[in-house]
């Protein structure tokens, strides 16, 4: 379960883009937009002490601020960084650059820990392990992971990045999209936070998606309406289903 070292690279390069994406109304917007909505029921309204492990732009610590939350939160790239300080300049020297391994945080820091988008690029264990270090006791972690039996993820790990990577070298320009190759199902990861001291309370599939890439950018208005009529739908959460979003609970008891 290795970590991706060109991931920070690679998104830290498309920050202005990335961040544009959750204002989108195309299937990679619904994606940002329902994984976000189902974190924020999680966690809750505040008051208490948040961290956003792996920010990007900010987007989650606005809302949180917005919700009562005192944020804090990090990211591993620098320009990531910059754009979550521009969203938040009273929590500026809150949000650092760092590796989600390794939080710059003392010990049960945080009422509540998040981090969306990032344990697919990280060493899933040892950032878990983090999250638990900085969360108090009885304190809530939200965090999702995608969904390895998702028809949209498998076409586009397996076939659609493939064919863009062949095509970039032979034109000699670009690299390849950042993007893991660990598959972890379900049980297993909800076995990973166990390990790591977090005892999962939920499992919910979140941010349908059914139009395959390059279809999807070509017509982003119908992906996300059909992402948004599936959403939700039970029967569709195995293979439409991106991303599952795992809510766990840190033990209030001592040793446990």
């Amino acid at each position: 379960m290795t970590a991706r070292p060109d991931a920070a690279a690679y998104f830290g390069g498309r920050t202005v883009l990335y961040d544009s994406r959750y204002d989108a109304l195309s299937g990679d917007g619904h994606a940002l937009r329902a994984r976000m909505a189902v974190v924020l029921r999680q966690l809750g309204r505040g008051p208490g002490e948040v961290l956003d492990a792996g920010m990007g732009p900010g987007r989650l610590c606005g809302e949180l601020a917005a919700s009562g939350w005192t944020v804090s939160g990090i990211d591993a790239s620098e320009e990531m960084v910059r754009e979550a300080r521009k969203r938040l300049p009273d929590r500026a020297m809150n949000l650092r650059c760092s590796e989600i391994e390794s939080l710059p945080f003392d010990s049960e820091s945080f009422d509540a820990v998040a981090a969306t988008g990032v344990l697919e690029y990280a060493d899933v264990s040892r950032a878990l392990a983090e999250l638990a270090r900085v969360l108090r006791p009885g304190g809530r972690a939200v965090v999702s992971y995608p969904n390895p039996e998702a028809w949209y993820g498998i076409w586009k790990t397996r076939v659609f990045y493939p064919a863009v990577h062949v095509a970039k070298a032979l034109l000699r320009r670009g690299r390849r999209p950042a993007g893991s190759g660990l598959r972890i199902r379900p049980a297993q990861f909800a076995g990973l936070l166990t390990d790591s001291g977090l005892e999962p309370t939920s499992v919910i599939p979140a941010s349908f998606l059914a139009i395959p890439s390059p279809l999807d950018e070509l017509f982003p208005v119908s992906s996300e309406r059909v992402a948004r009529s599936l959403e939700g739908r039970r029967a569709a959460e195995r293979r439409f289903a991106t991303q599952i979003v795992f809510s766990a609970r840190k033990s209030d008891r001592p040793g446990s």
